[in-house]
């Protein structure tokens, strides 16, 4: 095994869609990250998921923010306004309705074809409203409001050559929302490009099998609460990096996709192995 750095950062989402919370420590599950996508908001009218990949509706998501509580399991939403909600409150939904300007409910459980609606990157730079469609939690057989898989994961390597390219030219992490930083040693940008059936070793027991590579949608070039917009950052992730995504075809990407193959507690600093 080869050691290709250690735990830079830690975040978890408690709801989709909304700003996550970093994390010294953390427990992994089978079915991801304690306290990770284990709620979202369901448009009434559509029956879709509320996913600020579709910005037109939805951006405003990023101006919220949650955080998970591992002793009750209980979760909380703080509203740009300060105001905190709890999502198992009826009233909740009314509150996050009238924000958003569109009914919405609160799920704790992700039914059977739940689906999501994705904004395509090029048409939200040109001022369109073309989207795709699909089903969430493909590769998360465990539960959880994943797009598709339970763990997504980023070295600082990749992170600092797109931040060449981007408008502040700092990293950003955020943008991306990882679970997992690499703060990376020995390896070059867009290395997880080339990852894909390997197995990384985090800390003494946590275990991932890389999947593939994590296609970027529109949601990096929007404001993450005070991370101003940076609206053709997507199309830059383009030039720098595309690669082959299951069988559909060469996307931009950014970092990769995992699922646990061992669970385990994993912390800031621990080291990182590439298998």
């Amino acid at each position: 095994m080869t050691r290709i750095g250690s735990v830079g950062e830690l975040v978890r989402y408690p709801v989709k869609s909304m700003l996550g919370e970093k994390l010294e420590r953390v427990n992994v599950l089978m079915r991801g990250l304690a306290g990770d996508r284990v709620c979202a908001l369901i448009d009434e009218e559509t029956g879709k998921v509320a996913s600020a990949k579709l910005p037109r509706r939805w951006r405003r998501l990023l101006e919220c923010a949650a955080t998970f509580r591992d002793d009750s399991g209980a979760v909380d939403i703080v509203m740009p306004d300060g105001r905190r909600l709890d999502p198992s409150d009826g009233s909740a939904a009314d509150a996050l309705s009238e924000f958003l300007e569109r009914r919405v409910k609160v799920a704790f459980a992700r039914a059977e074809g739940l689906e999501v609606e994705r904004a395509i990157p090029e048409e939200v730079v040109m001022g369109g409203d073309g989207y795709t469609v699909l089903e969430i939690g493909m590769a998360a057989p465990e539960g959880g409001f994943f797009d598709a898989v339970p763990i997504h994961f980023l070295t600082t390597a990749s992170l600092m050559r797109v931040a060449e390219h981007s408008l502040t030219k700092a990293p950003e992490a955020a943008r991306f929302r990882p679970n997992i930083v690499i703060d990376s040693v020995g390896i070059d940008a867009f290395a997880e490009n080339g990852w894909s059936g390997a197995e990384i070793a985090i800390g003494r027991d946590l275990r991932l099998s890389v999947l593939f590579p994590t296609p970027r949608c529109a949601l990096p070039t929007l404001a993450h609460g005070a991370l101003a917009p940076d609206p053709r950052l997507t199309l830059e992730i383009a030039k720098l990096n595309k690669a082959e995504v299951l069988d559909m075809g060469s996307l931009p990407c950014l970092g990769a996709y995992a699922r646990i193959e061992r669970a385990g507690k994993v912390a800031i600093g621990d080291d990182v192995y590439l298998n």
